[in-house]
């Protein structure tokens, strides 16, 4: 095997997530840290953040109960590593929960249409093209790398 991961001129598939992290940009010159992607642990671990039971519904059906607020945090916690945010005394916050949770929403909100944006870019860049004539694999966001877990504290 070369340097690069080729075998006779064949890439070899990835097995394990990439641990790296990827700096995102904020308004007013902030920044974020957050995963390249998350591992099969952390994906699991964020599909199962926001569930919260099984109802039966009519006609016999199981409709499962879904906590989004549990999940948004989960993903956040799951995702970031570390930011250049700062509070009113202009110290450094470190990123944790609590932190997180104490978000102003606006704030939130920006974090999470940046990592939205980041996780497109690496679903697209991680979608493999079709045979011909074969349909695409859609993954949902509870199993795509992207819908994941964050950085916080117990994150792994």
């Amino acid at each position: 095997m070369s340097a690069n991961g080729t075998t006779n001129g064949t890439v070899r598939p990835r097995r394990f997530a990439d641990g790296s992290a990827v700096r995102l940009e904020l308004s007013e010159g902030d920044w974020v840290l957050v995963r390249r992607e998350l591992s099969y642990g952390q994906q699991r671990r964020l599909a199962a953040a926001g569930l919260t039971g099984i109802d039966q519904a009519a006609g016999g059906n199981e409709r499962l109960r879904v906590d989004l607020a549990a999940y948004d945090l989960e993903r956040l916690c799951t995702w970031v590593i570390d930011w250049s945010l700062r509070d009113a005394d202009g110290d450094h916050v470190v990123v944790s929960r609590e932190a997180i949770e104490s978000l102003h929403p606006d704030t939130a909100g920006e974090i999470n249409r940046a990592l939205d944006a980041h996780v497109a870019a690496q679903e697209g860049k991680a979608r493999p093209s079709s045979p011909a004539g074969a349909p695409a694999r859609s993954s949902s966001a509870a199993t795509s790398p992207s819908a994941g877990p964050s950085a916080g504290p117990g994150a792994t």
